[in-house]
């Protein structure tokens, strides 16, 4: 069972896509929507994101992939209309530091992010990913019973309860720090996990090897987050040197204990100073947590010298290289994006509640599926339900698109006669002789 997720479903449709179209000449319009224009040109270029074959052959199905375009504008209507710009803000502030780090990195410490086979063969031996385990749990409320029962289950002596079995698990993608050293147990070992006062008997259960070549997207992904880590601290660091960025331990002490004045100087640089009001501004801009300080000194400089260069020097560094511009050509699409991303999460997806059982009954209705994705451990839970989520939003979706169009029809303006020669064009040149 294949499914079409309602992104990638808005993804071919045009509603979710994010590239923007070549200035070329005028185009024909071919619909309006409100103030916004939609022509021959925004047409064809939605055309060109379906699949190779995919081009619809009948003109209802030319007609529908154009309602795609005019849905994508009636998403955003209704967006703007519920006030959801300064709702995505943030994620916006969001998605421009990422890239701007991104572009930083890949401009400044290329080297740095690139590995050999070499490297990667390595590391897939150093990390321990040939091997995989299934794990056996049991949940206990108490301490003492979960010593007790730890004591039995040493024994060989079989346990009442209700046992849960993991799928196969992999040490670079378990998700769960507290079972990372039952990867170098054997089969049979039982050990008694403890997390914020709830208690798992956890018996590893069952083991296999594989190879480089089965997990090889799992151990690429996991080597690039390893040298990106590697690459931003050394960033870090090269950045700090070059804007000779002190930190006034006096005053970091201060914070640390929760007495600092917001006037006091925290920063002093080549980039410019910054005092304590400075930097609680700059975490609340960032997203971090402005409440909870390291007490640590040593730890709490380290805290305030990224919050210092993610706010105040990478800007300057992208501007100084030129890569605003570059984000500025992306940011009113990525926008729409997130406008119809928060349009979907409060109207299609707050509405659909997940239970276990239908999780545990989707998966084994498409195992054989999520076999061939290699996905494991937490990371396949979270595909499963995302995915299960998706199906379930598919038919909100086709009703609230209807609203939508019912609320905003007098908004809509279609030049039927342009769209029909527009088609008529598109068909004969995609089958130029018609026997």
């Amino acid at each position: 069972m294949e499914l079409l997720k309602p992104q990638t479903a808005l993804l071919a449709l045009g509603l979710w896509a994010c590239a923007d179209v070549p200035p070329e000449s005028a185009s024909a319009i071919l619909a309006r929507v409100g103030e916004v224009e939609i022509s021959e040109r925004d047409f064809a270029a939605a055309l060109e994101k379906l699949p190779a074959g995919s081009e619809a052959q009948p003109l209802a199905d030319w007609r529908r992939q154009f309602q795609a375009l005019i849905d994508k504008e009636l998403l955003l209507l209704e967006a703007h209309a519920q006030g959801l710009d300064e709702a995505v803000a943030d994620a916006m502030a969001a998605w421009e530091r990422k890239e701007r780090v991104e572009a930083l990195l890949a401009r400044e410490m290329g080297e740095q992010l690139a590995y050999t086979e070499t490297e990667l063969a390595e590391f897939f031996a150093e990390s321990g990913a040939g091997r995989e385990i299934r794990l056996r749990r049991l949940p206990v409320r108490e301490r003492a019973a979960a010593l007790a029962a730890l004591r039995k289950a040493q024994e060989g002596l079989d346990l009442d309860g209700e046992w849960s079995e993991s799928g196969w698990l992999n040490a670079l993608n378990a998700g769960d720090v507290r079972t990372a050293a039952l990867f170098l147990q054997e089969v049979g070992t039982v050990e008694l996990v403890e997390t914020d006062g709830q208690y798992l008997v956890v018996a590893v259960a069952a083991e296999r090897e594989v190879s480089l070549a089965d997990r090889r997207p799992l151990v690429e992904a996991a080597l690039t987050r390893h040298k990106k880590q590697q690459a931003n601290l050394a960033y870090l660091e090269q950045l700090t040197n070059q804007h000779a960025v002190q930190l006034d331990t006096a005053a970091l002490r201060q914070v640390a204990a929760g007495a600092a004045r917001p006037e006091v100087r925290l920063v002093r640089s080549a980039a410019g100073d910054w005092s304590v009001g400075d930097y609680q501004q700059a975490l609340a801009r960032l997203g971090a947590d402005a409440g909870s300080q390291p007490t640590d000194v040593s730890a709490l400089g380290f805290k305030v010298t990224r919050a210092f260069v993610a706010d105040q020097i990478l800007p300057q560094e992208a501007h100084k290289h030129g890569l605003d511009a570059e984000l500025e050509l992306r940011r009113a699409k990525v926008h729409q994006q997130k406008l119809i991303q928060a349009l979907w999460e409060r109207e299609i997806y707050a509405h659909i509640q997940l239970d276990p059982a239908q999780v545990r009954a989707f998966y084994e209705a498409n195992a054989q599926r999520y076999a061939r994705s290699g996905v494991l451990g937490r990371e396949l839970q979270a595909q499963v339900a995302r995915d299960l989520r998706d199906a379930q939003a598919v038919p909100l979706f086709d009703r609230y698109i209807a609203q939508l169009r019912e609320r905003y029809a007098e908004f809509v303006a279609v030049e039927e006669g342009r769209l029909g020669e527009f088609v008529s064009r598109r068909r004969q040149a995609a089958n130029p002789v018609e026997l």
